[in-house]
Protein backbone atom coordinates (compact mmCIF):
# COMPACT_ATOMS: atom_id res chain seq x y z
CA UNK A 1 0.00 0.00 0.00
CA UNK A 2 1.88 3.48 -0.87
CA UNK A 3 0.53 6.40 1.45
CA UNK A 4 -0.08 9.61 -0.26
CA UNK A 5 2.21 12.54 1.63
CA UNK A 6 -0.53 14.42 3.06
CA UNK A 7 -2.06 13.94 6.44
CA UNK A 8 -4.76 11.37 6.62
CA UNK A 9 -8.43 12.77 7.17
CA UNK A 10 -9.44 13.15 10.94
CA UNK A 11 -11.30 10.36 11.84
CA UNK A 12 -13.89 10.66 14.84
CA UNK A 13 -13.58 8.08 17.80
CA UNK A 14 -16.25 6.64 19.12
CA UNK A 15 -18.82 8.77 21.56
CA UNK A 16 -17.43 6.52 24.52
CA UNK A 17 -18.49 7.41 27.88
CA UNK A 18 -20.07 10.84 29.12
CA UNK A 19 -16.93 13.42 30.41
CA UNK A 20 -18.40 12.73 33.52
CA UNK A 21 -17.17 9.15 33.32
CA UNK A 22 -14.09 9.74 32.50
CA UNK A 23 -11.46 8.09 34.71
CA UNK A 24 -10.31 11.51 36.94
CA UNK A 25 -13.52 13.61 35.90
CA UNK A 26 -15.64 12.05 39.19
CA UNK A 27 -16.86 14.48 41.72
CA UNK A 28 -14.94 14.28 45.06
CA UNK A 29 -12.33 12.07 42.75
CA UNK A 30 -8.65 12.99 44.65
CA UNK A 31 -6.23 10.86 42.25
CA UNK A 32 -6.37 9.20 39.60
CA UNK A 33 -4.56 6.53 37.44
CA UNK A 34 -3.15 7.54 33.96
CA UNK A 35 -1.62 4.83 31.40
CA UNK A 36 1.33 6.74 29.33
CA UNK A 37 2.74 5.51 26.42
CA UNK A 38 5.24 7.89 24.39
CA UNK A 39 7.11 10.85 25.75
CA UNK A 40 5.41 10.49 29.30
CA UNK A 41 6.85 7.44 29.85
CA UNK A 42 10.25 8.83 30.92
CA UNK A 43 9.39 10.39 34.53
CA UNK A 44 11.71 13.68 34.33
CA UNK A 45 9.02 14.54 31.02
CA UNK A 46 5.93 14.07 32.74
CA UNK A 47 7.15 15.88 35.96
CA UNK A 48 7.96 18.86 33.91
CA UNK A 49 4.30 19.71 34.17
CA UNK A 50 2.70 17.22 36.49
CA UNK A 51 4.76 17.00 39.74
CA UNK A 52 2.21 15.02 41.58
CA UNK A 53 2.69 11.97 39.12
CA UNK A 54 4.23 8.62 41.30
CA UNK A 55 4.78 5.66 39.55
CA UNK A 56 1.71 2.83 40.03
CA UNK A 57 2.58 -0.23 37.81
CA UNK A 58 3.27 -1.09 34.12
CA UNK A 59 0.40 -2.50 32.18
CA UNK A 60 -0.57 -3.60 28.63
CA UNK A 61 -3.06 -2.12 26.65
CA UNK A 62 -4.97 -5.05 24.50
CA UNK A 63 -6.82 -4.67 21.19
CA UNK A 64 -4.37 -1.13 20.37
CA UNK A 65 -1.53 -0.49 18.39
CA UNK A 66 1.51 2.36 19.07
CA UNK A 67 1.75 4.65 15.57
CA UNK A 68 2.72 8.36 15.24
CA UNK A 69 0.06 10.59 13.64
CA UNK A 70 0.15 14.10 12.17
CA UNK A 71 0.08 17.00 12.57
CA UNK A 72 3.57 16.61 13.74
CA UNK A 73 5.05 18.87 16.74
CA UNK A 74 7.14 21.55 15.67
CA UNK A 75 8.85 21.47 19.73
CA UNK A 76 9.45 17.73 18.70
CA UNK A 77 10.06 17.97 15.02
CA UNK A 78 8.34 14.77 14.08
CA UNK A 79 5.02 13.00 15.01
CA UNK A 80 4.01 12.18 18.25
CA UNK A 81 2.98 9.03 19.39
CA UNK A 82 -1.11 7.84 19.65
CA UNK A 83 -2.45 4.59 19.88
CA UNK A 84 -5.33 3.37 17.73
CA UNK A 85 -7.52 0.48 18.03
CA UNK A 86 -5.96 -3.07 16.42
CA UNK A 87 -7.51 -6.47 17.81
CA UNK A 88 -3.99 -8.04 16.46
CA UNK A 89 -1.76 -5.77 18.71
CA UNK A 90 -1.29 -4.10 22.37
CA UNK A 91 0.87 -1.59 24.14
CA UNK A 92 2.99 -1.68 26.86
CA UNK A 93 3.09 1.69 29.14
CA UNK A 94 3.23 3.12 32.29
CA UNK A 95 0.62 3.40 34.69
CA UNK A 96 1.38 6.38 36.82
CA UNK A 97 -1.00 8.19 40.45
CA UNK A 98 -1.46 11.64 40.04
CA UNK A 99 -3.33 14.02 42.72
CA UNK A 100 -6.40 15.38 40.62
CA UNK A 101 -5.05 18.80 40.60
CA UNK A 102 -3.09 17.47 37.58
CA UNK A 103 -5.76 16.54 35.70
CA UNK A 104 -5.86 19.64 34.03
CA UNK A 105 -1.80 20.10 33.44
CA UNK A 106 -2.11 16.60 31.53
CA UNK A 107 -5.15 17.72 29.12
CA UNK A 108 -3.12 21.05 28.42
CA UNK A 109 0.24 19.03 27.33
CA UNK A 110 -1.81 16.29 25.70
CA UNK A 111 -3.73 19.50 23.89
CA UNK A 112 -6.97 18.38 24.71
CA UNK A 113 -8.87 21.71 24.56
CA UNK A 114 -7.01 22.62 20.84
CA UNK A 115 -8.67 19.10 19.52
CA UNK A 116 -5.33 16.97 18.78
CA UNK A 117 -5.69 14.97 21.53
CA UNK A 118 -9.11 13.03 23.05
CA UNK A 119 -9.05 11.65 26.66
CA UNK A 120 -10.18 8.06 26.52
CA UNK A 121 -10.54 5.19 29.31
CA UNK A 122 -7.77 2.52 28.92
CA UNK A 123 -8.50 -0.67 30.48
CA UNK A 124 -5.07 -2.14 31.27
CA UNK A 125 -3.29 -5.47 32.88
CA UNK A 126 -0.40 -5.62 34.62
CA UNK A 127 2.36 -8.08 34.79
CA UNK A 128 0.59 -9.88 37.76
CA UNK A 129 -2.72 -9.93 36.12
CA UNK A 130 -4.50 -6.67 38.17
CA UNK A 131 -6.81 -4.74 35.25
CA UNK A 132 -7.22 -1.47 35.91
CA UNK A 133 -8.43 1.61 34.64
CA UNK A 134 -6.46 4.49 33.49
CA UNK A 135 -7.32 7.83 32.10
CA UNK A 136 -5.02 8.26 28.57
CA UNK A 137 -5.13 10.27 25.32
CA UNK A 138 -5.47 9.44 21.58
CA UNK A 139 -5.06 11.42 18.80
CA UNK A 140 -8.02 12.88 16.39
CA UNK A 141 -6.33 12.29 13.52
CA UNK A 142 -5.91 7.79 12.90
CA UNK A 143 -3.41 7.17 10.46
CA UNK A 144 -3.66 4.01 8.86
CA UNK A 145 -2.29 0.66 9.88
CA UNK A 146 1.40 0.04 8.03
CA UNK A 147 0.99 -2.67 5.81
CA UNK A 148 3.71 -6.08 6.22
CA UNK A 149 6.90 -4.92 4.28
CA UNK A 150 5.61 -1.19 4.14
CA UNK A 151 7.91 1.39 5.38
CA UNK A 152 6.85 4.58 7.37
CA UNK A 153 5.80 7.75 5.82
CA UNK A 154 8.37 10.34 6.19
CA UNK A 155 5.54 12.44 7.70
CA UNK A 156 4.64 9.60 10.37
CA UNK A 157 8.08 9.41 11.45
CA UNK A 158 8.89 10.32 15.18
CA UNK A 159 11.80 12.46 15.61
CA UNK A 160 14.79 11.05 17.34
CA UNK A 161 15.17 13.28 19.81
CA UNK A 162 11.20 11.91 20.60
CA UNK A 163 12.25 8.62 19.88
CA UNK A 164 14.89 8.47 22.02
CA UNK A 165 12.70 10.02 25.24
CA UNK A 166 10.29 7.07 24.23
CA UNK A 167 13.12 4.42 24.48
CA UNK A 168 14.75 5.92 27.31
CA UNK A 169 11.51 6.02 29.75
CA UNK A 170 10.41 2.40 28.07
CA UNK A 171 13.91 1.20 30.16
CA UNK A 172 13.13 3.20 33.12
CA UNK A 173 9.77 1.95 33.05
CA UNK A 174 10.69 -1.47 33.50
CA UNK A 175 8.34 -2.09 30.12
CA UNK A 176 9.07 -5.90 28.00
CA UNK A 177 12.52 -5.68 26.51
CA UNK A 178 10.83 -7.12 23.19
CA UNK A 179 8.66 -4.12 23.35
CA UNK A 180 11.37 -1.87 23.87
CA UNK A 181 13.26 -3.37 20.95
CA UNK A 182 10.31 -2.60 19.01
CA UNK A 183 10.68 1.11 19.75
CA UNK A 184 13.80 1.30 18.86
CA UNK A 185 13.30 -0.13 15.38
CA UNK A 186 10.77 2.90 15.13
CA UNK A 187 11.84 4.68 11.77
CA UNK A 188 12.77 8.01 12.75
CA UNK A 189 13.25 11.23 10.59
CA UNK A 190 16.82 12.20 12.69
CA UNK A 191 15.80 15.61 13.55
CA UNK A 192 16.74 17.04 16.97
CA UNK A 193 13.51 19.41 17.38
CA UNK A 194 13.30 23.06 17.46
CA UNK A 195 13.23 23.45 21.93
CA UNK A 196 12.41 20.35 22.48
CA UNK A 197 11.08 19.46 26.50
CA UNK A 198 13.83 16.97 26.73
CA UNK A 199 16.91 17.87 24.61
CA UNK A 200 19.36 14.96 23.30
CA UNK A 201 22.32 16.57 25.31
CA UNK A 202 20.24 15.91 28.40
CA UNK A 203 19.67 12.82 27.74
CA UNK A 204 22.92 11.93 27.28
CA UNK A 205 23.45 12.78 30.89
CA UNK A 206 19.96 11.14 32.43
CA UNK A 207 19.26 12.05 36.28
CA UNK A 208 19.41 8.67 37.73
CA UNK A 209 15.86 6.74 39.07
CA UNK A 210 17.04 8.00 42.79
CA UNK A 211 17.85 11.50 41.65
CA UNK A 212 14.71 12.20 40.48
CA UNK A 213 12.56 10.47 42.91
CA UNK A 214 11.59 7.47 40.92
CA UNK A 215 11.47 3.80 41.85
CA UNK A 216 11.07 2.11 38.21
CA UNK A 217 8.61 -0.48 37.53
CA UNK A 218 10.16 -4.13 37.92
CA UNK A 219 10.65 -5.58 34.66
CA UNK A 220 7.60 -8.59 33.97
CA UNK A 221 8.57 -12.16 33.48
CA UNK A 222 9.37 -12.56 29.62
CA UNK A 223 6.56 -13.61 27.67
Amino acid sequence: MTESATDPTPTPQDAGPARRDIVGEGRGDVKFLYFAYGSNLLARRLHLMNPTARRHSIGELKGYRLDFSTPASKRWGGAPATVVPDPEDSVWGAIWSLDIEDRDHLDEQESVHSGLYDVFNATVQTPDGEVLLCRSYLMRVVPPKLQPGEARPAHRQPSLVYKKVLTAGARESGLPADYTARLEAVADNGSAGSNPPISLESLQSPQSSEASGVTPAPAPAAR
